[in-house]
């Protein structure tokens, strides 16, 4: 299916084991970039200690990957972001080091990605009612964003975006 390669989820607190698949499936439902999932009952061999050893059902979902990218963007040339551990989209100043860690981007980014990321914190972090207002739009699809926090709301969401911080991904869409 063009996948080079896949996560599995354990769903270690789910003990439907549906909630990821049904979110992914939400997302999509609501015209958002998501990955594909199947269910797939996992078995583990280790030579000489594990003979095709059943470990249990598991989600598999397709990785945000370049061809990720070209599917839903069209592109794999902008800057793909993993950010971890941070709430919201924190300003840092001026300087891209103090943002790499950060944010995480999976390859390096052009000088003009580093400083669209920079003036897009910036702006909301810092920017007046008015400037905010005037200029979100040219950062950020406020519609796709809006559907994305619906999505977020009804699904229960705490492991991403709104909540921790933690497992979701940004695309400056060149």
């Amino acid at each position: 299916h063009g996948l080079h390669g896949f996560g599995l989820g354990n769903n270690a607190f789910d003990p439907t084991r549906l909630h990821d698949a049904l979110g992914y499936d939400l997302f999509r439902a609501a015209k958002l970039p998501a990955s594909r999932t199947a269910f797939i009952k996992l078995s583990l061999t280790v030579a000489g200690k594990y003979d095709n050893t059943y470990v249990g059902v598991y989600t598999m979902m397709e990785p945000v990957d370049k061809s990720f990218l070209r599917e839903h963007f069209g592109s794999d040339k902008g800057m793909l972001l993993k950010p971890e551990r941070i709430q919201g989209l924190p300003y840092f100043g001026e300087q891209w080091d103090a943002y790499k860690d950060k944010y995480n981007p999976k390859r390096e980014p052009t000088a003009a990605q580093k400083r669209r990321l920079i003036e897009f914190t910036k702006l909301i972090n810092q920017a007046n009612d008015e400037t905010f207002s005037d200029k979100i739009g040219e950062f950020l699809d406020i519609d796709e964003f809006l559907r994305f926090a619906a999505v977020n709301s009804l699904i229960s969401n705490l492991d991403g975006f709104f909540a921790g911080g933690h497992n979701y991904f940004l695309y400056l869409n060149p």
